[in-house]
C-alpha cells in the first residue's frame, strides 16, 4: 500500500467515523430525552404520567430546547476539545505529563532520542516534531500526535529511554513517524475530540448524582435522572472506545510494517515488543488522562474490554514468523537482563560529532545570488539565463559546483545532492515512505548541519534569525540593503542575531538549506501569531531587496508560509479536485519546472510535453513562458493542494518526467520538487540512487 492509497484509506476512515459518531451521539441523545421527558411526566399532575411520547406532543417546544441542550452539550465539549488540539500534538503530550526536550539537553538519553527523531524527520522529509518525555513512566511506549505533520510531536516514556537500544528506539520511532505520513495521527486526535463530547455527558451525570440532594421524593427523581445521565454518557463513551479500538488495531498493523519498511531491521521492533512483554510494567501509562490517548499509543497502555492494540504475540511473529511464541517469556527475560549499561562515554562522542563536518572536513561554501551565475536557479521571469556547462548538475551520483577550482572531498559527495532520478514511478513511491537508505543519508546530513546551528535553533528568536539569514544576499550593495531593513524592522538585538548567524548560512551547502529551515521550525511554532506574520513580511522584504527572485528565495518562503499555515489551520491534506479540473495550475507548475531545468526553450519545451503527456494525455495546454512565475506557481499550488490523493500521484510522476528529461538534476530543480512535494503534502524523502536503477 503506497503514500496516496494509505491517505484515501485514511479519508474512507474519517467519513465512516464520523457517520459512526453521529449514529452514537443520536442514539445518546434520543436515550437522554427519553429519561428527560419521563421524569417531566412524572411531574405533571394531569395525564399518563411518565409517558415522553405524550410529553413531546403536548409540550414540543420544551422537548425540542432539551433535545438542543444535550445537543449543544455534546458538540460544544467536542469543539471545545478539538480546538484545544489544533495547537498540536504538544497539547496531549503536555496533558500526559510531558516533558519537552530540547536540542541542548545534557541528558545522553534524551540526546539519543533527539538525534534519533531528527533522523527520521530529514529522511521523511517532514518538519522536525516537538519531542516529549514522560518521565513519570516506567513502562516502555510512545505515540505521535497532531492535525498536521507541521503541529506533530512525538513523545516517549522514560522507560522506553531507559530500556530500550538504539536500534529498538528507532523502530519505535519509525512506527510512530508511520503514523504520521499514513494519516493515523490526524485521524487519532479528531477521535479525541469526539469522544470527549460523549465524556462530558457522563462527567455532568456523575457530578449530579454527586452532589443531588437525598431523603425528598424530588430528589430520588433526580438521583434516578443523574444516574441514568452517567450510565448513557458512559455507553456513548464505551461506543466510542469501540471505534477507537477498531480503527486502532487496524493502523497498528499498518504502523509495523511501515516501520520494518523504514528501517529495514525487524529486530529493532521485535526487541522493543519482547521488551514490553517481559517488563513488569508493561507498556502501562499510568497518567490519569492516558485513557483518552489510548488509541494512538505505540503498545496498550491501560487494560481495557475492547483492545486498542493487536496482542504482542501476534505482532512479535508478525515481524519474525518463525518466532516461538511459547519461548516468549524466557526471551523477554533474557532481553531485560542483557540490557548493557548505558554506554555513556561512546554516546558523548555521538554527540559531539561536529555539524558541518565529516572526517575533520568541513563542506565547501555554496553559491548564492550576487556570486557568478552558477545555476539555472538564478533566472528571472521563469527564463534560463546561465549555459549548461556553469549549472549545479548532477553528475556521477553526486551535485558538484562545476568549477575546477574547487573539488568535494570523497566522504562528503553522498551530501551535495541527492543522485539522479530517472524513474518517475520508483520516485512518486518514495512519496511518504521511508528506507534504510534514506535514513543513513539522514544521519549524514544531521552530522554536517553545523554545530553552531543547532546552538541557533533552540529558542525561537535565534530561529527567526536562521531564517533571515539563510535570505541575506552575498552581493555586497544587496547585503548592505537587506541588513539595513533589518535594522530598522528589528530590535538591536534580533538584527545582531542575524550578523551573528550569517557566517554559519553561508556555509551551508545548497542541500542543507531546506533541511536547516526544517529543523527549526519547532522553535518557529513557539512564535506568536503576530511576530510569525512579522517574519512573513521581513523575509518577502529581504526576498524583494534585489527586485527579483530566485528559486531558492521561492523555495524558503513557499516552504514556511505552508509550513506555518498547516500548523495554524490544521486543515485536510488533500481534496477531491480531479487533474483535468486544474490544467490551468497544471499548466503554470510544469512550465516552471521544465524551463529551469532547460538550457533554451526548445529543450523547455520537450522536457514539459515528457511530463505532460504522462498527466493531461488527452488534452493538455502548450507550454508557456511565466512571467512573474513565483506569483503565479504559488497561487496555483495552493489550488492544486485540493488535489484527490491519486491525481497528485500523477502530477508527481509527471513532474519527475519533466525534470529528468536531460538526464540532469540541478539544484534548482531539487529544491523546487521538494517545495512542491511539501506544498502538496506529500513528503519527499532525499532522493537516492535506487530510483535511477529502478526499473
Amino acid at each position: 500500500m503506497d503514500f496516496y492509497t494509505r491517505q484515501v484509506e485514511a479519508r474512507r476512515q474519517t467519513r465512516w467515523l464520523v457517520i459512526a459518531f453521529v449514529v452514537a451521539v443520536t442514539a445518546v441523545v434520543c436515550a437522554l430525552d427519553l429519561v428527560l421527558f419521563t421524569l417531566f411526566g412524572f411531574g405533571r399532575e394531569q395525564g399518563s404520567a411518565g409517558s415522553p411520547l405524550l410529553f413531546i406532543q403536548q409540550n414540543p417546544g420544551v422537548a425540542l430546547i432539551c433535545t438542543l441542550i444535550v445537543l449543544g452539550v455534546i458538540g460544544l465539549a467536542s469543539m471545545f476539545k478539538s480546538i484545544q488540539l489544533r495547537d498540536g500534538g504538544g497539547v496531549v503530550a503536555r496533558g500526559l505529563g510531558g516533558v519537552r526536550v530540547g536540542r541542548d539537553t545534557q541528558d545522553l538519553k534524551r540526546k539519543r532520542l533527539h538525534n534519533v527523531v531528527e533522523e527520521m524527520a530529514i529522511a521523511s522529509g517532514v518538519p522536525m516534531p516537538e519531542i516529549y518525555v514522560l518521565e513519570h513512566e516506567a513502562g516502555i511506549n510512545a505515540f505521535a500526535a497532531g492535525h498536521t505533520p507541521a503541529n506533530a510531536a512525538v513523545a516517549v516514556t522514560q522507560g522506553a529511554l531507559d530500556r530500550l537500544n538504539r536500534d529498538e528506539l528507532q523502530g519505535v520511532i519509525a512506527h510512530e513517524f508511520s503514523h504520521v505520513l499514513n494519516g493515523d495521527m490526524r485521524l487519532n486526535v479528531q477521535l479525541m475530540g469526539w469522544l470527549f463530547g460523549l465524556f462530558v455527558v457522563a462527567l455532568i451525570g456523575r457530578t449530579l448524582l454527586r452532589y443531588a440532594p437525598r431523603g425528598r421524593r424530588a430528589a430520588a427523581g433526580l438521583m434516578f435522572a443523574a444516574f441514568a445521565v452517567m450510565v448513557l454518557g458512559y455507553l456513548g463513551l464505551l461506543f466510542g472506545r469501540i471505534l477507537q479500538a477498531a480503527v486502532s488495531r487496524q493502523r497498528e498493523r499498518l504502523a509495523d510494517a511501515s516501520g520494518v519498511q523504514f528501517t529495514r531491521n525487524p529486530d529493532g521492533l521485535k526487541g522493543a515488543l519482547v521488551k514490553i512483554a517481559g517488563l513488569p510494567e508493561g507498556s502501562r501509562i499510568v497518567e490519569a488522562d492516558a485513557d483518552q490517548a489510548a488509541h494512538m499509543l505505540f503498545a496498550p497502555g491501560l487494560s481495557r474490554v475492547f483492545a486498542t492494540h493487536p496482542p504482542l504475540s501476534e505482532r512479535i511473529r508478525a515481524l519474525d514468523p518463525r518466532f516461538d511464541i511459547k519461548q516468549l517469556p524466557r526471551v523477554a527475560a533474557q532481553a531485560l537482563e542483557a540490557i548493557p549499561a548505558f554506554d555513556e562515554p561512546a554516546l558523548a562522542s555521538m554527540s559531539e560529532e561536529k555539524g558541518g563536518s565529516i572526517g575533520g572536513l568541513r563542506p565547501p561554501r555554496s553559491e548564492k545570488d550576487g556570486a557568478p551565475p552558477s545555476t539555472a536557479g538564478d533566472v528571472s521571469r521563469g527564463r534560463a539565463a546561465a549555459p549548461e556547462s556553469q549549472r549545479d548538475t548532477l553528475s556521477g551520483g553526486a551535485l558538484a559546483q562545476t568549477e575546477p577550482t574547487r573539488s568535494i572531498p570523497a566522504d562528503q559527495q553522498a551530501l551535495t545532492s541527492p543522485p539522479l532520478p530517472v524513474h518517475a514511478k520508483a520516485i512518486s513511491a518514495q512519496v511518504g515512505s521511508v528506507d534504510t537508505m534514506h535514513i543513513e543519508q539522514a544521519k549524514a546530513l544531521r552530522i554536517a548541519l553545523p554545530e553552531a546551528l543547532r546552538e541557533f535553533v533552540e529558542s525561537s528568536g535565534q530561529a527567526r534569525a536562521v531564517v533571515l539569514a539563510l535570505l541575506i544576499s552575498r552581493n555586497p550593495a544587496i547585503r548592505e540593503r537587506q541588513l539595513t531593513s533589518l535594522t530598522k524592522a528589528l530590535p538591536a538585538g534580533e538584527a545582531g542575531a542575524v550578523r551573528d548567524v550569517l557566517p554559519i548560512a553561508e556555509s551551508l551547502q545548497p542541500i542543507l538549506r531546506l533541511p536547516a529551515l526544517l529543523q527549526v521550525f519547532p522553535a518557529l511554532r513557539r512564535l506568536p501569531i503576530m511576530q510569525r506574520q512579522s517574519l512573513a513580511r521581513i523575509a518577502d522584504d529581504l526576498i524583494r531587496a534585489d527586485a527579483r527572485i530566485d528559486v531558492f528565495e521561492f523555495c524558503l518562503a513557499r516552504l514556511l508560509g505552508t509550513l506555518l499555515r498547516d500548523e495554524l489551520e490544521a486543515r485536510a491534506p488533500h481534496g477531491k479536485v480531479p487533474l483535468n479540473e486544474a490544467q490551468d495550475d497544471i499548466q503554470v507548475l510544469f512550465s516552471v519546472l521544465a524551463t529551469f531545468g532547460a538550457a533554451d526553450e526548445r529543450q523547455a519545451r520537450m522536457a514539459y510535453e515528457a511530463g505532460m503527456q504522462s498527466v493531461l494525455p488527452m488534452n493538455r495546454p502548450a507550454y508557456v513562458a511565466i512571467d512573474d512565475w513565483p506569483r503565479r506557481m504559488s497561487e496555483s499550488l495552493r489550488r492544486l493542494e485540493k488535489l484527490h490523493p491519486y491525481a497528485k500521484k500523477a502530477l508527481v510522476e509527471g513532474l519527475v518526467k519533466t525534470i529528468a528529461h536531460d538526464d540532469m538534476l540541478n539544484v534548482s530543480e531539487a529544491e523546487l520538487l521538494r517545495t512542491v512535494c511539501a506544498a502538496l503534502h506529500c513528503p519527499l524523502p532525499p532522493l537516492l540512487p535506487s530510483a535511477a536503477s529502478a526499473s
